[in-house]
């Protein structure tokens, strides 16, 4: 590697530059010792997101232009399409910038030691952009193609009486490419921003010198938030009467949003404090890792659950809405309104399922991510002649823990929001708790068999 860098002096040519710049970007991108998971797994995430992404814009656009949606119900329609968008598209982004992190770590470590051989600013920017541009283009092909193979599942689903078909899901040609260009917009973003650590201070990237901080303010910020997104939804009602329906159904989609930035805003400083206590108050050798853990890695560590906080809010707010349309429809009347409430129950029920698809590859990235961010921990540990099972406890701590935050956080947010609207009977309703209960028991057991599906990884930097 040294010899790369000492072949071409620094003020090369640009062509040169570029032409070293894209040599070392393809030694970066070979895998380390603990195999190809780092670059295997945000391919595949990154094709996930483009997929998900797609089936629901595809739906979104179909609600919008079918003319089975025209008529008396189509603001119905686009209403809840769209909100349906709002709940998914932070999951969707979380994930696609899950997939960016996965490999930042190795890539980090690896730029950092090319900036302390010589390699310029310039040379380390290039490779970054490059490597992370190019995963998430591969990905994103890769998941246009998975979305064209769902696309006649995605078919079958009964909507204005009947199933949709292949024809009516299809998002277009525009939206793909769309698509795929966020995705990849996604991948260099999140690059870039750690890239800025590497050209700052490339000795502490090397050495994970970074101080842990404390977000009192942005924890007081997010609970006002809160407050002051539960006042304006309660308040909806104004809105319509000033500006009208169509900006009510506006300014509600935008509050919805704003509640799910609001969920990972207080998710980081609540884990920290979780964490200082636990160490502070703990005498098991596991409890204490893994309170040190939360404090010192907070963001990292909600990071790894955030996407149960999201669930949990879509199955608040969702169930609410199949309660609601069930209790509607038990109450009679057309068959047109029938096909309506039918409509309403199944569009629950995909959102939730899709949601469900985003946690699941969410969790599985960023604990693939969490152990090889942690193998100077891990191999320490282990060297230090810690039992595995105790690094497994403390390992499953450092999960379990700010996940129990996140789902309750992203739950108590959901009723906050959807009190006012439909109020406390429609949220105790049967159908409404059975729809909670059961994402909570099923996010639970998604990132406790993703915890047991990393230990092959653990192992593998146990051994090397």
């Amino acid at each position: 590697m040294s010899a790369i860098l000492s072949g071409v002096p620094t003020s090369a040519p640009s062509r040169g530059a570029l032409r070293r710049a894209l040599t070392l970007t393809v030694l970066l991108a070979r895998p380390a010792r603990q195999g190809r998971a780092a670059l295997v797994l945000p391919v595949v995430a990154f094709a996930v997101t483009a997929a998900l992404l797609l089936v629901v814009a595809g739906g979104v656009r179909m609600f919008f232009t079918d003319p089975r949606a025209a008529g008396e119900t189509a603001l119905l329609y686009q209403t809840l399409s769209a909100l349906a968008l709002v709940l998914l598209t932070v999951p969707i982004a979380t994930l696609g910038a899950a997939a960016a992190r996965l490999s930042a770590r190795r890539r980090n470590d690896r730029l950092a030691t090319l900036r302390l051989l010589g390699a310029t600013v310039g040379e380390v920017s290039t490779m970054t952009v490059v490597e992370a541009a190019a995963t998430a283009l591969l990905g994103g092909i890769l998941g246009v193609g998975l979305y064209a193979a769902l696309l006649p599942v995605v078919g079958v689903l009964p909507f204005f009486g009947g199933p949709i078909g292949a024809s009516a899901a299809w998002a277009g040609l525009d939206i793909t490419l769309a698509a795929v260009g966020a995705v990849v917009v996604i991948a260099t973003a999140s690059a870039a921003l750690s890239l800025r650590r590497v050209q700052v201070t490339p000795l502490g990237v090397a050495r994970r010198t970074d101080p842990p901080r404390r977000r009192t303010a942005a924890l007081i910020m997010g609970v006002l938030g809160v407050i002051a997104v539960a006042v304006l939804v309660s308040n909806i009602s104004t809105v319509v009467q000033v500006w009208g329906v169509a900006m009510a159904i506006v300014v509600l989609l935008g509050l919805f949003g704003t509640a799910l930035l609001i969920v990972n805003l207080i998710g980081t400083p609540l884990v920290a404090a979780r964490g200082r206590t636990m160490a502070r108050t703990t005498s098991s050798p596991a409890r204490l890792i893994a309170g040190r853990e939360l404090s010192a890695h907070a963001a990292s560590a909600w990071r790894r659950v955030s996407g149960i906080a999201m669930i949990a809010f879509i199955a608040v707010v969702g169930g609410a809405g199949a309660s609601l349309a069930t209790l509607a429809g038990d109450e009679g009347g057309s068959a047109a309104g029938a096909v309506i409430f039918d409509d309403m129950r199944t569009g629950v029920l995909v959102t939730l399922a899709v949601g469900f698809a985003l946690l699941a590859c969410s969790v599985g990235v960023t604990q693939a991510a969490a152990v090889l961010e942690d193998r100077e921990l891990i191999v320490g540990l282990d060297r230090l002649g810690m039992p595995e099972r105790e690094l497994d406890r403390a390992r499953a701590l450092t999960v379990m823990v700010p996940l129990r935050w996140a789902a309750v956080g992203g739950a108590v947010v959901g009723v906050v929001l959807a009190l006012p609207i439909v109020g406390v009977t429609v949220l105790v309703a049967p159908v409404s708790l059975v729809i909670i209960a059961a994402t909570f028991v099923g996010g639970i057991l998604l990132v406790r068999l993703s915890l047991l599906a990393s230990r092959p990884l653990v192992a593998a930097i146990r051994r090397g």
